[in-house]
C-alpha cells in the first residue's frame, strides 16, 4: 500500500501516513501543532517537461525546455515528498536529451556536407581562374596570348633544366588539327620544349590526367561525366567557354610552372569503350606557347571504381 509523506509547515518534520488521511488535521508529532495532511498532486514541470520534450518532433528546440522543466522537477519532487511525478520527469529527459543527441550529429554531417561542397566549389574557382592563361613561376609569369596569331610573350632569363634547352617543339605542330592522324606509338612529345613520354593516364569527375616519365603532367579538364566511346576535335580558331581546358606543368630550374589554355590550342582526343574498367585513347595536341608543344600518340585510361 502506498504511503503519504510529506513535512510539517510549522518544524520541519518528516511525516508518513495513509494517503486516505489527505485533508484531515492531525497533531504533528513533533511540535504537537495542528496541520492538515496535504493531498498527493502531480508536479506540473514533470508534465511540462514530457510535454516539450514530445513537441519536438514538430518544434526542434523543443527539447531545450523539456530538458530545463524535467531538472526543475526532480528538484522540487525531492524537497517536497508530497509532490509526484518523477517518471514523468525521467520520460522528459530521456526524450529530451535523445532528441538533442540525433539534432547534433544531423547538424555535424550538414556541416561536414556544407564543407565538403565549399572545398570542391573553391577547386573549381581556382581552375576557372586558370583560364586567364598565365604562366605562373615562383619569380616572374608571363602572358599567353590565345589569339589565332600569338603574341610574343615577354621571355625570361635562359633557365636550364635537366640540361635541356628550349627549342621548339615544331615537328608535327599545325594550326589545322583535322589534317592530323593519331600516331600509333604511346602519347610523347614536347611540352615547353622539354621531352615529354607518357607514364600514367587517368580520368576523374570529368578530367583527364597524363603524366610523363620526367615529373611533367598534362590535364585536359570538362571532358565530362564519361568519355567512353566519346571523341573530341578542337580547332585553334575555335572559341567558347564550354572547350575543355589545357593546362601543362612542368619543373625548370627547380620551380614548378604551369601554363593554361581554354582556346588557341588544337586538339584531337578520341576513346573506345571500356573493357575491364580500362579505356583505349588517342589524343595529338598542339598547344599554342612560344615552344609550339605538342604531344601525340596512344595510352590507357584506368578508370575509378563506381561509387
Amino acid at each position: 500500500m502506498s504511503e503519504l509523506k510529506f513535512s510539517c509547515p510549522a518544524c520541519g518534520q518528516g511525516i508518513l501516513c495513509d494517503p486516505t488521511d489527505a485533508g484531515k488535521q492531525m497533531a504533528c508529532p513533533g511540535c504537537q501543532a495542528t496541520i492538515t495532511v496535504p493531498s498527493e498532486r502531480t508536479s506540473r514541470l514533470a508534465i511540462a517537461s514530457l510535454v516539450c520534450s514530445l513537441a519536438s518532433l514538430v518544434i526542434c528546440v523543443g527539447w531545450l525546455p523539456g530538458i530545463i522543466c524535467g531538472h526543475l522537477a526532480k528538484s522540487r519532487i525531492r524537497r517536497d515528498p508530497s509532490l509526484k511525478g518523477a517518471g514523468l520527469a525521467r520520460a522528459g529527459l530521456t526524450i529530451g536529451y535523445l532528441i538533442l543527441m540525433l539534432e547534433a550529429g544531423a547538424a555535424t554531417v550538414w556541416i561536414w556536407s556544407f564543407s565538403a561542397a565549399v572545398k570542391h566549389g573553391i577547386e573549381n574557382v581556382q581552375n576557372d581562374l586558370a583560364t586567364n592563361n598565365l604562366i605562373v613561376t615562383q619569380t616572374q609569369s608571363t602572358t599567353v596570348s590565345n589569339a589565332s596569331q600569338p603574341v610574343e610573350p615577354v621571355k625570361p632569363e635562359p633557365v636550364a633544366a635537366h640540361n635541356q634547352q628550349m627549342e621548339p617543339a615544331t615537328s608535327g605542330w599545325t594550326s589545322d588539327i583535322s589534317k592530323v592522324s593519331f600516331p600509333g606509338h604511346p602519347a610523347s612529345g614536347k611540352l615547353h620544349g622539354i621531352d615529354f613520354t607518357l607514364k600514367t593516364a587517368s580520368f576523374r569527375n570529368g578530367d583527364l590526367k597524363i603524366s610523363s616519365t620526367n615529373g611533367m603532367q598534362l590535364d585536359v579538364f570538362r571532358l565530362g561525366a564519361s568519355i567512353e566511346g566519346h571523341s573530341y576535335e578542337i580547332q585553334s580558331d575555335d572559341a567558347g567557354s564550354a572547350n575543355p581546358h589545357i593546362r601543362m606543368t612542368w619543373n625548370e630550374g627547380g620551380a614548378i610552372q604551369t601554363a593554361t589554355f581554354n582556346k588557341g590550342y588544337g586538339m584531337k582526343l578520341q576513346f573506345d569503350q571500356a573493357k575491364n574498367r580500362t579505356v583505349s585513347g588517342k589524343i595529338y595536341l598542339c598547344i599554342p606557347d612560344d615552344s609550339k608543344s605538342v604531344v601525340a600518340g596512344t595510352f590507357e585510361v584506368r578508370l575509378p571504381k563506381p561509387k
